[in-house]
């Protein structure tokens, strides 16, 4: 998936509903008998002219494999549009003025700002019947979602590292803030206004959400001091040359699943919410105002059938919020820590909340100099 970064519009974030929410849903995840879905279309069904699906996303966030089936089955070519981060995405639909895709991949808040400019539609929930398998609770967190997103997979944000390769585990935020000389120049931190500064201030102690001037500055001076340490800020490349793999990183900012996945390629890789906690997000599938609507619906039924939302959770190593597919996938999964965090994991993490347009600019200032140094 590489940096799936969160926003940095400053939008409306869900707030401590959520978690209690989120609570349930992983306390029974496991428990959802399967339902009834919308069948795989019959063979010669759909004989429409070789079309082409637009698909706005991150990279290496859909099974390959599930996309081969996609084109078969519909007749169409699936035509990857990828962004690695919030900021390189909205250029993209900046520049093509909403018409450069069918379907988006969205975080929550990213929702109500597409939504707000015309960005995206609504979702007929009639043409999309295996709409009925997500869970509700996480259907229901984000109430700017409701009736224009669907809920693709959630996790955490923390710390992957290297175990063999680090003189104690990373604990806490300001272990990568100020850290041992065994990690300097070997560190890496996302390419983001909202999480890079909120991981500050929740090292200094502070909530990730803070507007205070004060606090702010404080961060800010954390954030330059850190940055003789850093390798670099950008993306945690997923394959076997990843530099968490090659050990040229020994530590970073990582989202659950992408650690999982690189859990899988080397045995000393090892991934944590630190004492602090961290965030908790969740990805939304979403439609194109000018795009194809009939094509982008069936693509995302076709996702929510339960074989296939589980093939795509076991291999993006992320929770979904499908309770159909969670009933096809093995206890070891959704047992998995790192993949469905625990009760007390998920209590000290934080939410996005709204900022003002005041708190947005200073946030993309502070990120801007110390970036980009402008």
């Amino acid at each position: 998936m590489g940096l799936r970064v969160k926003n940095e519009l400053g939008l409306l974030r869900a707030s401590w509903l959520f978690t209690c929410l989120l609570l349930v849903s992983v306390l029974f995840a496991s428990s959802a008998p399967a339902a009834e879905e919308s069948p795989a279309a019959p063979a010669g069904a759909i004989e429409a002219p070789t079309r082409e699906l637009r698909l706005l996303t991150w990279p290496d966030y859909l099974d390959p494999g599930l996309v081969e089936a996609f084109e078969r089955e519909f007749k169409t070519r699936v035509r990857f549009d990828y962004f690695d981060s919030d900021d390189a995405r909205d250029r993209f639909v900046v520049q093509s003025d909403g018409q450069g895709f069918d379907v988006a991949v969205l975080d929550s808040s990213a929702v109500a700002s597409y939504r707000r400019r015309g960005w995206i539609r609504p979702i007929d929930a009639a043409q999309v019947p295996n709409l009925r398998h997500i869970d509700e609770a996480i259907d229901q967190a984000y109430p700017q979602t409701s009736g224009y997103a669907v809920p693709y997979f959630w996790g955490t944000t923390g710390i992957a590292y290297r175990a063999d390769l680090v003189p104690e585990p990373p604990r806490r935020w300001m272990d990568l803030f100020r850290p041992d000389a065994a990690l300097v120049g070997r560190i890496m931190m996302i390419a983001d206004s909202y999480d890079l500064i909120g991981m500050a201030l929740k090292a200094l102690g502070f909530s990730m959400n803070s507007a205070d001037p004060e606090q702010i500055e404080q961060a800010t001076a954390l954030l330059l001091e850190q940055q003789p340490a850093l390798r670099g800020y950008g993306t945690l490349e997923l394959g076997p040359e990843s530099p968490l793999i090659t050990g040229e990183l020994v530590a970073a900012m990582s989202y659950s699943g992408d650690a999982a996945m690189l859990m899988e390629q080397h045995d000393a890789i090892r991934y944590r919410v630190p004492e602090e906690g961290g965030p908790i997000w969740i990805d939304y599938l979403t439609i194109g105002a000018q795009g194809q609507s009939d094509l982008a619906l069936a693509f995302i039924d076709f996702l929510n059938r339960s074989e296939v939302a589980a093939q795509n959770a076991r291999y993006l190593h992320y929770a979904t919020p499908n309770r159909a597919a969670e009933a096809l996938l093995p206890a070891e999964f959704l047992s998995d820590p790192l993949i469905y965090p625990p009760p007390e994991t998920l209590a000290r993490c934080e939410h996005y909340k709204p900022l003002s347009p005041e708190a947005v600019r200073q946030r993309v200032e502070v990120y801007s100099a110390i970036v980009h140094g402008r």
